[in-house]
Parts: structure tokens; C-alpha cells; sequence
């Protein structure tokens, strides 16, 4: 089961081809990822397309589990990405859920190259 990130939701989103196989997989995502995905697409004119993810991924989105804030802050704290970027909040939301509830996270963004648990689609 996959855990969505927002760069694969919109990816996912805009029809990319290399992201089509995993429009048939089971997975979730979390409410916060749907709306950093409804705000990068409205913000490039896309609202018709964060309306469809919102309205697809919508009844399967988690809300973030209290007792992993302390976790997802560590890991945020601790954890440099690829890039030599801090994560952000909703990324490290995103992984440390996907990794604590036996997810593989699906994601494009090169923060996450080389970390466990990961599957990276460009």
C-alpha cells in the first residue's frame, strides 16, 4: 500500500505517464498533503484539477494521529533530505506516517532519494 505525497498527487493530477500505473494501487494520504496539492494547482490555474483530487483522494485522507507529532518533529529536527534541505512539515507528516503504518511513501521529490521505505518516480 502507498502512502501519496503531494508531489506524486499532482503528478498523479496532471496525467503524468510514469505515475498512471499507480492510479489502480491501494493508498491514502493525509488531509494536509490535499491541501498543499489544492494550493499548488489553483496557484498555476489548475483549480479544476485540485477539485478532482480533493473530491477522489478526499474519503481515504488521514488526519494527523496526535501521538506522532512528537516523531514527525524529531524526524523534521533531525533529518536532512537530499537535497541539504530540511523537510517540510507535510513531507515529514507523510513519511514518518507511511513508515509507522507499514506504507511505502510514493513520491517524486528529491528530498526523499535514497531513504527507506520510498518508491521515486521522476
Amino acid at each position: 500500500m502507498f502512502f501519496l505525497d503531494s508531489y506524486a498527487i499532482t503528478e498523479m493530477a496532471r496525467g503524468n505517464p510514469r505515475y498512471l500505473r499507480y492510479r489502480s494501487e491501494p493508498s491514502i494520504t493525509s488531509r494536509a498533503n490535499l491541501l498543499e496539492v489544492y494550493y499548488i494547482l489553483a496557484q498555476q490555474g489548475d483549480e479544476d484539477l485540485a477539485r478532482d483530487a480533493l473530491q477522489a483522494l478526499g474519503p481515504k485522507a488521514i488526519e494527523l494521529p496526535l501521538e506522532l507529532i512528537p516523531t514527525i518533529a524529531r524526524f523534521r529536527l533531525k533529518k536532512v533530505g537530499a537535497t541539504g534541505r530540511r523537510f517540510s512539515y507535510v513531507d515529514a507528516l507523510g513519511y514518518v506516517y507511511a513508515r509507522e503504518n507499514g506504507y511505502t511513501l510514493l513520491t517524486g521529490a528529491h528530498e526523499f532519494e535514497g531513504l527507506p521505505d520510498v518508491e521515486f518516480v521522476r
